[in-house]
């Protein structure tokens, strides 16, 4: 079974159409990743065989095989794939934060916080990424290195650490992204497009992290 030992982060992170298919059985990468897929289907007593089954399907009919591609395509799958959702639902997501804690607020507090840390969270992101694309990705397609350049990638990778841990509170005072009885449209809203975006965060650290950044380093 070619997924039974693998960390669910990295399933997702080489194959992001796969998430799907965990979720499906209840299996959440952004709160197991640094579980093997063995270990999460040994904990929630599910059927491990079909699961790699399945996920072996998916793999073949979307393949994504992203330690192939070169260092300009990274440069372009990210760019386009996660710079192009943080632009586009950043600002909708915001919000739906700021509506969900000005209406539900008074009934469900922890809104308040979560619509104060995703406007630092969005601010932060929106900076990194022009920061991203004004110097780091130029940067990754030439063959110069410097210790400037070092210490460039040091201070994206700690914003990128900040993000996670940013992302961390949210999920902590959603419960995992797990709607109280009482929520209404906006708060259903503001949890899907939370988890939405954690999702996607996730697997864009992995390609910087995972292929994007050591490709370069490594040349």
């Amino acid at each position: 079974m070619f997924f039974s030992d693998s960390l669910l982060v990295d399933i997702v992170g080489s194959h992001p159409a796969l998430a799907v298919v965990l979720e499906e059985w209840g299996i959440d990468p952004g709160r197991t990743g640094s579980q093997t897929l063995k270990a999460a289907c040994t904990t929630q007593q599910l059927d491990l065989e079909e699961i790699c089954r399945q996920l072996e399907r998916a793999r073949e009919a979307c393949p994504e095989d992203l330690a192939r591609l070169s260092r300009a395509e990274l440069v372009a799958h990210v760019r386009q794939v996660h710079h192009g959702y943080l632009r586009r639902h950043l600002p909708k997501l915001q919000e739906t934060a700021r509506q969900a804690a000005r209406i539900y607020g008074a009934e469900h507090r922890h809104l308040r916080h979560v619509d104060q840390i995703f406007r630092l969270l969005a601010e932060e992101l929106h900076e990194h990424l022009v920061r991203e694309e004004q110097f780091a990705f130029p940067w990754l397609c030439s063959q110069d290195l410097s210790p400037l350049d070092l210490w460039m990638l040091d201070s994206l990778a700690e914003e990128r650490r900040k993000a996670v841990f940013r992302l961390s509170c949210l999920r902590f005072l959603t419960n995992h992204y797990t709607l109280p009885e009482s929520a209404g449209e906006s708060m259903v809203k503001l949890y899907n497009g939370l988890k939405e975006l954690d999702r996607d965060f996730q697997r864009h650290v992995y390609v910087e992290e995972r292929y994007l950044f050591p490709r370069q380093l490594a040349a």
